[in-house]
């Protein structure tokens, strides 16, 4: 083996070489965020735009510092700088820098600007005014972290400079209450996907507010004194409102207003502040500690009564009511009539349950079933492994017995928003409770792959992520306890069913793979011109499931559409071997 030397400089050499060059993910393209790779590309088009002006800015101030001379030299370029973003100079050279500087790693920072400009961290103080001013054009944003202040170009500034346009700032004033509260769920989505800071989104709500003096929310926001109390209880009472207007919700557990504390070292002291009831917003009557019934829940929080009551009037509030027309909700008039084919025992379950929720049958037993004191829902589950029917299955169930299909997906549902996802598990149900009252047939709530979330609970979890699992699914296990109406779940992965939901589930039926004589069945259904000995070899040739014969179909449909001859059965054959993966072989060693 060929020896290695390495060599190790002093480290005061180290430290000196280290302040002399800057960072080198700030000048490697492959480290940069998409935004700024294609302000890069457009400044390479043209020799006169937006982007290839303050590149040149950029490089001159850089190499010699900014300077009257360079103000000069450069004067073409500033000027067609300020005609199509309405800044001067020294704002060019300054957002010049920030472009620069700015990549998905890292925020341009008081330190980069000043080395930039050639001056000192106290003689760059006489240019923050016209940081100032990028702020208020709404070009770039400015924000506190324990080193001093950090700058980014705004997503809108970026793209005028991508697409070389005159950029205009937005204007916000003149919005409606419900337009106001549309812009704050855009800009908690912004935080939660990390686009701005804590204190960011601050700055923009309460610009919100100012700028729309005209609506009862903005006069009772400034009336109130929330402006006059810490950055964090602004934010938690601005969070407060907009779930209140969008979700309904009237209190929220304290975990939830953990994205919301600018300094996540002290947050646990924050809320025992708070748990405390110190905190002025609750001195004033603004937020208060949730409960019902009258019992106190001092886990939670939520606005007081009078602010609910007084701070709202012009806003149309979030209503379960509202779903007429729900995207996951599927007529059953929509879904498509299939003949499904079962091994014997199989179809014997499914034709008894076929019966139950025929609806005179199903009414029936609900009454008597609630005479007798008995829980008058119905939690199913159909297992099995993939491409066994289970999904289809519960589709002409629906289509049969005429009740629509409330479909649920857990992937969509398990949201990073911590919280989230619990409120979004009791809508559903709440849902689901109306379209049982207002649905002259019971509808189905149908949980696809329900494994995702109805695995094995797991005991003294910490992460956020597992708790909010472990909540998720308390709150499922009440919910089918309670149930008036029908739940169907599908699984591929029973084995991993917790005992809890295993227990609640009072059809267990297994779909298996279809047997040689059923999968001829199949084949001969869906492709009717072919021979029925043809079926039976194919069939017994290959022991696909129906979901896997369906594929070979649909192929040799495309093929067909392709060619415009009519696949033999050597051609089908040649799909069914190619409808398995090929075993790869493993090789023992490296």
């Amino acid at each position: 083996m060929e020896d290695r030397v390495y060599t190790f400089e002093p480290a005061q050499v180290q430290a000196t070489n280290q302040m002399n060059r800057r960072p080198k993910s700030r000048r490697t393209m492959r480290d940069l965020d998409p935004t700024m790779m294609e302000i890069r590309e457009a400044r390479d088009k043209d020799t006169m735009s937006t982007s290839a002006c303050l590149n040149r800015i950029m490089l001159k101030v850089e190499q010699e510092s900014f300077c009257d001379a360079v103000k000069q030299e450069l004067m073409g370029d500033f000027d067609y700088v300020q005609k199509m973003l309405g800044i001067c100079p020294e704002e060019a050279a300054i957002l010049s820098c920030v472009l620069e500087n700015s990549n998905g790693f890292h925020t341009c920072d008081d330190e980069d600007l000043a080395r930039f400009m050639g001056c000192t961290n106290i003689e760059f103080i006489s240019f923050r005014q016209y940081l100032d001013t990028l702020a208020q054009k709404r070009i770039v944003r400015v924000a506190k972290n324990r080193g001093g202040m950090s700058y980014i170009v705004l997503k809108e500034a970026c793209r005028a400079i991508i697409d070389n346009a005159e950029f205009s700032e937005k204007n916000f004033a003149g919005l409606t209450s419900e337009e106001m509260f549309s812009q704050m769920r855009k800009l908690f989505a912004s935080l939660r996907e990390e686009e701005i800071t804590e204190d960011m989104l601050l700055t923009d709500l309460n610009m919100l507010v100012d700028v729309n003096p005209q609506n009862i929310f903005s006069q009772r926001v400034m009336d109130c004194g929330i402006r006059n109390f810490s950055s964090d209880e602004q934010r938690i009472f601005y969070y407060l409102c907009h779930r209140y207007v969008s979700f309904g919700d009237k209190f929220l557990p304290f975990h939830q207003f953990g994205e919301l504390i600018s300094d996540k070292e002290d947050e646990q002291k924050f809320f025992r502040h708070f748990q405390a009831g110190k905190m002025n917003s609750q001195i004033h009557g603004i937020i208060c500690f949730g409960g019902e019934d009258g019992l106190m829940d001092k886990g939670s929080a939520g606005l007081s009564d009078k602010i609910r009551d007084t701070f709202f009037t012009e806003v149309d509030l979030f209503c379960e009511d509202r779903i007429e027309g729900h995207k996951d909700l599927l007529s059953c008039e929509n879904i498509v009539a299939k003949e499904l084919f079962y091994n014997e025992p199989e179809q014997i379950q499914v034709k008894r349950l076929e019966g139950l929720l025929e609806d005179e049958n199903f009414n029936g037993v609900q009454t008597r079933l609630e005479e007798m004191g008995m829980r008058k829902g119905f939690n199913i589950i159909l297992y099995g492994g993939p491409g066994t029917g289970k999904t289809e299955t519960t589709m002409q169930l629906a289509k049969k017995t005429g009740r629509d299909v409330f479909c649920i997906d857990f992937s969509k549902i398990k949201s990073k928003w911590v919280g989230d996802s619990e409120k979004a598990i009791k809508g559903v149900f709440n849902i689901y409770r109306t379209l049982c009252k207002t649905k002259p047939v019971k509808p189905i709530l149908f949980f696809n792959e329900a494994d995702a979330i109805f695995g094995k609970r797991m005991e003294n979890v910490e992460s956020s992520a597992a708790q909010m699992l472990n909540t998720m699914q308390n709150i499922i296990l009440q919910e089918m306890e309670n149930l008036e109406g029908i739940l169907i779940c599908t699984t591929n992965l029973h084995g991993n069913l917790d005992s809890a939901f295993e227990r609640r589930f009072i059809y267990k039926i297994e779909l298996e793979k279809p047997g040689e004589e059923v999968r001829a069945k199949i084949w001969n259904s869906m492709m009717k011109e072919l021979p029925a000995d043809d079926c039976a070899i194919l069939a017994r040739r290959y022991p696909f499931s129906g979901g896997q014969i369906e594929n070979v179909v649909r192929k040799s449909a495309v093929e067909y559409i392709l060619s415009g001859t009519k696949p033999t059965v050597n051609t089908i054959c040649k799909f069914c071997e190619e409808e398995n993966f090929k075993s790869k072989v493993r090789r023992v060693g490296f």
